[in-house]
């Protein structure tokens, strides 16, 4: 099971499924009628409008990138995070969290408990998307939002419903405490149908339901979150709107405010450019889409100096990028190479429509992880198309402008990097090596796993790497690696 320890519990999902769907599938003794063959493995569409191609956009200047004072507006950034063996490979294990969110975020692993309760191995780690809401006066809004190759696994404010369910105690049989079907290897499937159908880490949603836009100028009690333990505070700092939520499972007692809507997610899914690796830093980055791809970073990341090259074009439908990761010879000292970096990743940001106050949120919140972690690694700007399709938004009523950013982080493994994971991978099989060797991987934090993985899968799968894998894998692994 996937668990993140400072995680609240969270809201349950879908009342008809503990009456339809376990009777069908897992063999339950009560006595509920109904048949799975009506039960759909995701939501059904609500009312409500998709976002789909926004208009090409006029950017101002940085200093004017702000919220214009009238009109019903939404912008979102976030992340998805991969890394690739050298052939181009997405690598497994990105479940591990790669720092603490803030006690009051919702994980879908620990729910099922509050009040009002009806019910109860990926390649693509989707984080800290935040969507801000902007409008002259206080209204309310329907939002949903659906992630039909992966599953939403933590959240801020409550829900009014999540998809796939948690299953509470004795509500299946052999479960006896709150399961998880689509990330327990071990839940207790009643045949090979269900388990497709409900075990896939597919067909996620959050559905919100209706949400408080409130006033610009509110004064709104938000939930502790000190920028000295969390970034969390970061993506405050924006002049959006103050939301409210209430009268859902969480919030039944008291309304929960926040200034943006936070989700995160797991998820197996092709991306838009297939990033491999050649000896020397060589980097070929091809777009698999057909339309453009936005603003391209290639880092290389030391202990203690960083040096990055930016391509605006981007790269053309159907085109490839040929880069080499920058030497680190003579590179400037790690901190210079941060601030740098940092301020061309914000005018990439504001050229595609978002605030700068919002581009500047998203650097001083990932700017650690990104910046400051060694390796090899490529950021890309997706086109807003694939992330309407990723991960499609349902607001009511329809934005006048919705603008939504996304950049790819892709740790690249190159093959250096693999042969030096390959020959600590060899040494795991010798007992007076294997320690050593272990730490090699330990000291990688969350990305242990997928490396670990790769070395082995080049090794042939050795017996002797299974039980340091498994470890790894159910694992909190240590922070490391400055992530």
């Amino acid at each position: 099971m996937v668990t993140a320890s400072t995680s609240r519990r969270l809201t349950p999902t879908f009342p008809f499924l503990l009456a339809i769907l376990i009777p069908a599938c897992f063999g339950t003794s009560d006595s509920g009628g109904g048949s799975s063959d009506g039960a759909s493995p995701g939501p059904a569409p609500h009312r409500g409008n998709l976002t789909g191609e926004q208009p090409a956009r006029d950017v101002p200047s940085a200093p004017d990138l702000a919220y214009p004072g009238q009109g019903f507006i939404v912008h979102e950034w976030g992340t998805d995070t991969v890394v690739v063996g050298s052939d181009g490979s997405l690598q497994p294990g990105l479940h591990h969290e790669e720092e603490d969110l803030p006690a009051f975020v919702y994980d879908r692993l620990e729910a099922g408990s509050l009040d009002g309760s009806t019910s109860t191995s990926v390649n693509v780690k989707m984080e800290t998307p935040v969507t801000y809401f902007y409008a002259e006066e206080p209204l309310t809004a329907y939002v949903q939002m659906a992630f039909p190759k992966g599953v939403f696994t933590q959240w801020y404010p409550a829900v009014r419903s999540f998809y796939p369910p948690i299953f509470a105690p004795n509500t299946v049989a052999g479960v006896t405490t709150y399961a998880d079907p689509a990330f327990d290897p071990e839940f207790p499937f009643g045949s090979p149908v269900c388990a497709e159908r409900y075990g896939a880490i597919a067909n996620g949603s959050l559905e919100w339901g209706t949400i408080e836009i409130l006033g610009r100028d509110g004064d709104i009690p938000l939930p502790e979150a000190p920028l000295d333990r969390f970034t969390w505070a970061h993506a405050r700092q924006v002049g959006a709107n103050p939301l409210r939520v209430a009268g859902v499972p969480g919030a039944t007692e008291a309304p929960q405010h926040e200034r943006f809507l936070f989700y995160r997610g797991l998820g197996n899914f092709d991306l838009p450019v297939r990033v491999t690796a050649g000896a020397g830093g060589a980097i070929s980055a091809e777009n698999t889409l057909g339309e453009a791809i936005g603003t391209v970073f290639v880092l290389n990341v030391g202990a203690s100096a960083g040096a990055f090259v930016a391509r605006p074009e981007g790269i053309a439908s159907g085109g490839t990028l040929v880069e080499r990761a920058p030497s680190l010879d003579g590179a400037p000292p790690l901190d210079e190479f941060v601030e740098a970096l940092g301020a061309s990743v914000i005018d990439a940001l504001d050229a595609t429509g978002l605030y700068h106050d919002e581009a500047v949120a998203m650097v001083n919140t990932w700017k650690r992880q990104w910046f400051r972690t060694p390796g090899v690694r490529v950021l890309y700007l997706a086109p807003e198309a694939w992330t309407d399709a990723s991960i499609p938004l349902t607001i009511d009523p329809a934005p006048e402008d919705v603008v939504r950013v996304m950049m790819l982080r892709v740790e690249v493994l190159s093959p250096e990097i693999e042969a030096a994971d390959v020959d600590a991978a060899r040494r795991l099989a010798d007992p007076s090596t294997a320690g050593e060797a272990s730490r090699h991987f330990d000291d990688l934090g969350r990305f242990a796993e997928p490396r670990l993985r790769r070395a082995l899968a080049l090794l042939g799968q050795p017996a002797y790497g299974e039980p340091h894998l498994a470890r790894i894998a159910a694992g909190a692994t240590p922070r490391a690696a400055r992530e």
